[in-house]
């Protein structure tokens, strides 16, 4: 077991100065821990750089606190409070069914039966669940009848149960709807009980059951608080029933078509005036998909409340395969996907507050939680000025949605190529590990769901051990993310800059008003994740003016939204990514199921959807790599005279970034070119490249080339490389990219003393000019397009 006794997250990423925020943690064995709000400075323990570095802060907070563990109740599912119309004598459940983890094996994490349609607890009550053996099993009581056969996996079922309190005669159909050759057809099976139900006062549950009701501390975090529901089951519910009464065939097949809302001449809400009768719920999840609640159409409204954000916007059982918005036919995508792994809210008590003095300075920070016996976490947040009362002519975007989508990676753990993908054994941080134990706080955009699906939702309210200082990333064996935009700080701070952070969640809901007060805006090593409304805002402040510093790689790729239905917990809770027919991804969302659950718009690349990177920053993603980082090399358009003042003080043959705390030099990692095909600017100039100084484990991206060859490896491809690059946008603004996320590994090096620090520290002084900056000379205009190259 690797024990983390602290973990703990923020309710939000962005504070501004004069508010509170608050923060959740679990202390799970030591009596009590030691708070404090420190400034982050460094988060490298490399020996090489300045190590790490945080500064106390004036006015924070310094507490010792009493230690309390806190739990995560992972697992999605859906419940309808306790009412009286639940609590039957008689029933039909029906539902469609599309398992992925029919059969868990005894070593799985929450190995048995799962839950389907249940109200059920302790051996009281009915249901419909899938049992250990994978066959599928309704239970009155504590008897139960199951299927002859097995459940197939990732293939649509109907099932319907039906018990008559009269007779007492309990039966169960299950009806695959893929049906092969030598398929035997399965007979329903029937059994009579001595004795009717023993209805329990306990929800009814979608994809779980209920474990039990309790006062138990750590179960007030789970919803509703103090019940505890297990059994989660992985996979698709579609058009789930309820009716009080034992349906006859004929009648469950007209069932199908659910209740019918409103009345009519009919004067009734059912397929048929009788079946209008006995009606409990109709569930119909293509209702509010961009919602988490699992519409009821039934006389009773017994709307679902769905927890830990289940995966909508998904194909059904009756998904005709000519519709691919969900939005153009939703009555075909009526089905859920729950995971025994989804996490949308660790619904933690509050430990401590801190209330930011308004004389704050906007910089990185993080409440620092110790123990006596040596346990450490830090909860890192941003002190971010309100719209008009900025503090600098510098903002540092923190890029928060892609620190959501790297959130907890299990990449190194579970990923079974991960030695060939970065040409060593991965090395595992206490963090890693620790998450391999603890599912139930959620995995990356990057991961996999326990039943091999992508999981396509990341939320912040919960603890996030990737987001750290002093944790190195696998790939990189080195800080990524949120340590390596560190390395940039520590750099500002070093060079006496005056800077404020704002971070991507407050772009996308701000938009541009949160950019024009600004001369210059500093990207992180690594903002791969974006909105559009966040795209929006950039490109229209550099066509306004303003300067850009794209201080890394592998931006502006994939296609983000946050997801409105968390709008009343805060800003930017809960982020979406699909991943769909190409890029750089590690799975692919399956057929039809391209479109967000939350906004409604087609995801996957921007690239797909006509936002080339390179129209924003110049240039755009074409390799990545992980063995060893290079260098750069001046070209002859760095002596341009529109560009060659960023140069002042290196020579024209010096090596730029022979050195670096990230693979040892500044090109490295993912890397960016320059490419009018692709939207770069036609007057944009390469200053700078490494083309031609890469391993063979630097790989082309596959959105660049048709079919697999070979020669797409840096050694030999034209395009594995990185270009430095500098365009001018109108108004007298302008964007230098430097298109390496190891860059920003380079600019610590020798106390900030090199290279890479002088060629950024140039460029930076120039952005930060009040006015705009020259225009470029008549004869730099190329009136040319695309196809001229």
């Amino acid at each position: 077991m690797t024990a983390m006794k602290l973990t703990g997250y923020a309710d939000k990423f962005g504070v501004h100065p004069g508010e509170t925020i608050k923060f959740y943690v679990n202390c799970d064995g030591p009596s009590s821990y030691k708070a404090e709000i420190v400034q982050m400075i460094n988060g490298d323990t490399n020996p090489r750089g300045p190590g790490f570095i945080e500064k106390p802060v004036a006015g924070g907070l310094t507490e010792t606190l009493p230690g309390k563990r806190q739990i995560i109740h992972g697992g999605s599912y859906g419940y309808v409070p306790d009412v009286k119309a639940l609590n039957v004598e008689s029933f039909t459940l029906q539902l469609y069914v599309w398992p992925t983890t029919p059969i868990t094996h005894p070593k799985y994490w929450k190995h048995g039966a799962q839950g389907l349609v249940t109200k059920w607890s302790g051996g009281k009550g009915y249901g419909l669940f899938i049992n250990e053996k994978g066959h599928a099993e309704v239970r009155v009581n504590g008897q139960s009848i199951e299927t002859p056969t097995p459940l197939r996996d990732h293939a649509w079922h109907f099932l319907a149960a039906t018990f008559d309190a009269a007779t007492g005669k309990l039966v169960l159909i299950h009806e695959p709807q893929i049906q092969y050759a030598l398929d035997p057809v399965i007979e329903p099976v029937e059994t009579t009980l001595s004795s009717g139900i023993e209805n329990v006062p306990v929800p009814l549950a979608i994809a779980a059951y209920v474990d039990e009701v309790t006062d138990d501390p750590l179960a007030k975090s789970s919803k509703p608080a103090g019940v505890v529901f297990t059994g989660k089951y992985n996979g698709k519910i579609d058009s789930p029933r309820l009716c009080a009464k034992a349906l006859n065939r004929a009648e469950i097949e007209m069932m199908k078509l659910g209740a019918q809302p409103g009345l009519t001449e009919r004067r009734n809400s059912g397929p048929t005036g009788a079946l209008s009768e006995v009606i409990v719920g109709a569930w119909d999840f293509s209702e509010g998909i961009n919602t988490i609640v699992a519409t009821d159409l039934g006389p009773y409204r017994l709307n679902a409340h769905l927890v830990n954000c289940p995966t909508r916007a998904l194909t059904g059982y009756n998904w005709s395969g000519t519709v691919f918005d969900w939005k153009q036919a939703p009555e075909q995508y009526g089905a859920i996907h729950f995971h025994d792994d989804d996490v949308d809210d660790a619904r933690w008590d509050v430990d401590f507050e801190w209330t930011v003095p308004e004389d704050c300075l906007s910089r990185f920070y993080a409440a620092k939680l110790t123990t006596e016996d040596g346990d450490e976490d830090y909860i890192p947040f941003w002190v971010v000025p309100e719209i008009g009362k900025e503090q600098s002519k510098i903002a540092f975007m923190v890029p928060t949605i892609s620190y959501m989508a790297y959130a907890n990676e299990h990449v190194a753990c579970n990923a079974g190529g991960a030695e060939l993908f970065i040409y060593r054994v991965p090395i595992m941080q206490h963090q890693n590990m620790f998450l391999s134990e603890h599912r139930e706080y959620g995995g990356s955009i990057y991961d996999t769901h326990t039943d091999g699906s992508g999981i396509c939702l990341s939320s912040r309210l919960r603890p996030i051990l990737s987001i750290r200082p002093k944790y190195d990333h696998f790939l990189a064996q080195a800080p990524w993310q949120y340590p390596a935009d560190l390395h940039l700080i520590y750099w500002l701070e070093t060079m006496g800059y005056d800077y404020d952070c704002i971070t991507d969640e407050d772009l996308t809901y701000d938009g541009i008003a949160r950019l024009e007060n600004y001369n210059v805006i500093i990207t992180g090593s690594h903002p791969e994740h974006n909105s559009g409304t966040q795209l929006d805002a950039l490109h229209n402040y550099t066509q306004r003016g303003g300067r850009l510093m794209y201080m890394g790689a592998d931006a502006w790729y994939w296609v983000h939204s946050f997801h409105p239905a968390y709008d009343e917990l805060g800003r930017g809770v809960i982020t979406e990514m699909r991943r769909c027919e190409s890029g750089i991804r590690t799975w692919r969302a399956d057929p039809g199921e391209y479109y967000h659950q939350g906004t409604g718009e087609l995801g996957g690349m921007w690239r797909f959807r006509g936002r080339y990177l390179h129209s924003v920053a110049g240039v755009g993603m074409s390799s990545e790599g992980f063995d060893i980082s290079s260098y750069f090399s001046r070209t002859p358009e760095s002596n341009d005279s529109r560009v060659s003042w960023a140069f002042e003080g290196i020579d024209y043959d010096e090596k730029l970034g022979n050195f670096g705390l990230v693979g040892g030099g500044a090109a490295g990692l993912e890397l960016d070119i320059v490419d009018t095909m692709l939207g770069s600017p036609p007057h944009t100039l390469t200053v700078a490249t490494s083309a031609g100084r890469h391993t063979e484990a630097y790989l082309l991206v596959m959105e660049d080339f048709g079919f697999n060859q070979q020669g797409l490896d840096g050694t030999t491809h034209p395009r594995v490389r990185g270009d430095i690059a500098y365009h001018e946008t109108p108004n007298g603004g302008a964007c230098f990219s430097f298109s390496s996320i190891a860059y920003c590994g380079s600019l610590p090096w020798n106390e900030c003393n090199n290279n890479i620090s002088t060629l950024t520290k140039n460029v930076l002084d120039r952005f930060m000019v009040d006015g705009p900056l020259p225009p470029a000379p008549a004869e730099a205009v190329k009136y040319r397009g695309r196809a001229d190259y």
